[in-house]
């Protein structure tokens, strides 16, 4: 079963509203959420099955085993895929990130600070589900705010935050253990800390592991095989044997001892019924119109005023600094886009963003220096851009800042040269605003 199983990765951001019927397993090249908003749903991550009703959400990783099927009551689910390659990308580490399920010992938030974060996650999420058309820019804010909030909350190590020897060590198990795929090797808990040269009291070790994982680290590999036994099932013609061998079991005969008592049926009927299953995949689960969701549970997602009213009439520039990642301008204008390829397309996202909020503040990829003259030509062909298109700029100046003086002087100079090229009956709307 190939990662792209229900949706490409044409953005880093995919959100659905579904009817979860009867899936089977799967697994994505992607941080996948699920948050119950109506009815409940069964859960089976591998060889663990659980039961999600209102209110309960769950955090799959990257290339996890899951299925989803419907209970006795109708359901609605919300689904959020974060691309991996884009996750990555922003947050280098993610490979040592194991989002702990809301269940594990260890790893539960509390029901408040749950009911917090599920509304957090609906308000991020709204203007894409409300909207049918998103610029890749508000895309992209949206999913780095997500992994943010993700990695707040559920990262398992967040316990030992603050400790950085604990953190190593445990980095290295992990680092082992999941990219190194240290479960294939009949691992131990011994062999374990040969190999990430821990050479602590075993059951020291032991402890602390449980502590992260929410689980003794037998039962850990045992998941981690079956996982594995799984995907050789459904995505190959592998003998039993050769699966059995592959996934590091003892022998064949324990493997079917363990696959068994989780599923009944045995492994050759499981590849069959779940084969079967993935070639109807489009009746295993029905999408729902956004607007009958948001209609529902207008509390959880509330519809700014903003979305499809005509075009704002301001843009928000911050240019007296580069874009960081703490910016308060996470929106970024990229002059070299302005100046060579397709000036007009990427002028056209710019303006699509801005139609979204009148509270997006767009930065620049650099400080721009208007009294260079280069970067004065570009700024004011952007500006006569915005004109054209019926809007006016709002220049920032942050009032905690020991420039402001400096700044305000540097846009004074800048509509003091706007006026001499392009006339002061161009520069109508046109504010300052002090932050």
């Amino acid at each position: 079963m190939s990662g792209t199983g229900y949706f490409t990765y044409s953005s880093p951001l995919n959100v659905q509203f579904l009817n979860v019927k009867d899936e089977p397993f799967r697994w994505h090249n992607s941080i996948e959420v699920v948050i119950v908003l109506e009815g409940s749903i069964h859960v089976a991550i591998a060889d663990e099955q659980r039961t999600l009703g209102v209110g309960a959400i769950e955090i799959f990783n990257i290339n996890q085993v899951h299925r989803l099927w419907q209970t006795d009551e109708n359901n609605v689910v919300l689904q959020i895929n974060i691309d991996a390659e884009f996750a990555k990308a922003y947050f280098p580490d993610l490979s040592y990130v194991w989002f702990a399920h809301e269940f594990s010992p260890g790893a539960y938030l509390g029901i408040e600070r749950v009911e917090g974060v599920i509304k957090a996650i609906c308000t991020l999420i709204t203007p894409i589900v409300a909207t049918r058309e998103m610029p890749f820019l508000t895309l992209k804010n949206t999913a780095e705010q997500l992994l943010d909030l993700l990695i707040m909350n559920f990262d398992a190590k967040r316990m030992f935050e603050g400790n950085p020897t604990k953190l190593q060590r445990i980095g290295r198990i992990y680092d082992y253990l999941f990219n190194n795929r240290g479960f294939i090797n009949k691992a131990s808990l011994n062999e374990i800390a040969k190999h990430t040269e821990e050479y602590l009291n075993l059951d020291y070790l032991s402890s602390q592991f449980k502590l992260l994982i929410g689980d003794t680290l037998q039962n850990l590999l045992h998941y981690l095989r079956i996982e594995h036994a799984i995907k050789q099932l459904l995505t190959t013609d592998r003998s039993l044997v050769e699966i059995s061998t592959e996934s590091g079991f003892s022998s064949p005969r324990y493997f079917y001892q363990r696959f068994n008592k989780i599923f009944p049926e045995g492994p050759k009927v499981f590849r069959e019924q779940h084969k079967k299953k993935q070639k109807m995949k489009e009746h295993c689960r029905e999408i729902i119109d956004p607007a009958f969701v948001l209609a529902r549970h207008h509390g959880l997602f509330k519809i700014p005023d903003t979305i499809d009213s005509a075009l704002n009439k301001w843009i928000h520039i911050d240019i007296f600094g580069p874009h960081e990642q703490n910016s308060t301008s996470p929106y970024l204008i990229k002059i070299s886009e302005l100046v060579k390829g397709d000036s007009q397309a990427y002028l056209k996202m710019i303006l699509q963003i801005n139609t979204l909020s009148p509270n997006n503040v767009f930065g620049f990829e650099e400080t721009l220096d208007t009294a260079n003259r280069d970067d004065f030509q570009v700024l004011t062909w952007l500006l006569n851009q915005f004109r054209e298109n019926g809007i006016s700029p709002v220049f920032l100046v942050r009032t905690s800042s020991n420039a402001i003086s400096e700044q305000i002087t540097t846009i004074q100079g800048l509509l003091q040269n706007y006026t001499l090229t392009d006339g002061a009956e161009h520069m109508k709307g046109w504010r300052i605003e002090l932050q």
